[in-house]
């Protein structure tokens, strides 16, 4: 069953609608798989294949346009009824000939007539020649770029969107504890890994761990652990080693992260110092949120902190997270403008 109730998927459908007015657009072709779930509950991980969801102005529910195998899981997991979950058909996939965006195109100019179509345009799986197909089925290539159009939705959590992401971050701090208690001279590095994962999955007695889209956790292990988004090795842990995590829990798609180093032994002095400087940055920065402040002032007050101490960052502090992670909202960048607006 669908994560929310229709009164919840039809609000963000019509404020979809909405910024498409902004735009010019009349008919939005939805190609990202979090955005698909956004607004329709569809949950199946099937974006290796073309799918997508329609959404027209004149159209208070989405259609679903999925290859065939992928209609039952709709069914069950999207709010929408059987008759506006469209499909094409089997023999489109793994074609050397034949491209899906073919019929998708068909489908959607039987449903709308309006030339003003706004694309994903960045979409995982229309590259070039899913570009040409689409173009060609819809007599159109004058299409109007939609990235990021429902990842400003998707930056403002609702109340049911927050209680999901507490209910995550809850797992994670659970499989974080797990992680600092596996952690032993001798330990081999995998085991450590499958009791984290399974403290993901299982959850708590009272909610249970969700899938993970992007192949969580990292579980960078070393002397020196420098290494960002690897996973664990073949090894056992010897004293002085230092883990890297980078974990999230998920309930029904909706992330909460936690990172942690994990030291077995007595940290370097370098290492307590890069601690420290980390410690002091988070600090300001947590203190400088607020309603009403900019990213870009988030940002400044960890450089403020963090600058001096002689350790080099150049990558940004943070982002925002939400369905399968990061969800195209604001970064903790120099540059980035948004404000943080209260719920």
């Amino acid at each position: 069953m669908p994560a929310f109730d229709r009164e919840e998927y039809r609000a963000r459908t019509a404020r979809l609608r909405q910024k498409m007015g902004e735009h010019g657009i009349d008919c939005l072709l939805v190609l990202e798989e979090s955005s698909i779930n956004y607004i329709t509950g569809y949950a199946g991980y099937s974006d290796y294949v073309p799918q997508i969801a329609l959404v027209c102005q004149d159209d208070e529910d989405p259609w679903l346009i999925l290859r065939e195998l992928d209609v039952t899981g709709a069914m069950v997991e999207s709010y929408l009824p059987e008759a506006r979950i469209l499909f094409y058909a089997e023999k489109y996939i793994g074609s050397s000939e034949l491209s899906a965006w073919q019929p998708i195109g068909d489908l959607v100019r039987e449903r709308s007539e309006s030339s003003r179509i706004g694309v994903e345009l960045s979409g995982k799986m229309l590259g070039v020649k899913g570009y040409a197909a689409l173009s060609n089925s819809l007599g159109t290539s004058d299409f109007i770029d939609a990235d990021g159009l429902v990842s400003k939705l998707k930056a403002i959590k609702s109340p049911a969107e927050l209680m999901y992401m507490e209910q995550a971050g809850k797992i994670v701090e659970k499989a974080m504890e797990v992680a600092q208690l596996e952690i032993a001279v001798g330990a081999r590095e995998c085991d450590v890994a499958a009791a984290v994962q399974y403290a993901l999955t299982s959850g708590t007695p009272e909610f249970p761990g969700g899938g993970s889209h992007i192949g969580l956790p990292n579980m960078a292990v070393g002397f020196l652990a420098n290494q960002c988004h690897s996973k664990w090795g073949d090894g056992r842990y010897k004293m002085g080693t230092q883990t890297n995590f980078e974990m999230g829990a998920f309930r029904h798609r909706y992330a909460c992260a936690l990172s942690r180093s994990i030291f077995l032994g007595e940290p370097s002095a370098r290492a307590q110092h890069v601690h420290q400087a980390c410690h002091d940055g988070w600090l300001a920065a947590f203190e400088t949120l607020r309603p009403g402040v900019k990213c870009i002032d988030v940002e400044r007050a960890f450089r403020r902190e963090f600058g001096p101490r002689g350790v080099r960052k150049e990558s940004r502090i943070g982002y925002s997270i939400g369905v399968d992670w990061v969800d195209g909202g604001p970064s903790f960048m120099e540059g980035d403008e948004p404000r943080f607006r209260r719920i």
